[in-house]
């Protein structure tokens, strides 16, 4: 179970950083802008978990197969 949790946090770094790297490049004061990154980052973090349960899910059929 750790290996999955360790490609969850892997992901989630990897893309937390994109998220920020390309987010500097627009720059604003609005707040409809930071409610878009907020919602950005909520769904970093949902794609980042389903990747870690699909790596679960195909190690799974692995080992029944």
């Amino acid at each position: 179970m750790a290996k999955y949790i360790s490609v969850f946090f892997l992901s989630l770094m990897v893309s937390v950083m994109f998220f920020f790297l390309f987010a500097s490049v627009f720059d604003g004061g609005d707040y409809a802008e930071t409610v878009i990154y907020i919602f950005g980052t909520i769904i970093v973090i949902l794609l980042s978990f389903l990747i870690s349960l699909m790596y679960y899910l195909i190690d799974l059929i692995k080992r029944k197969l």
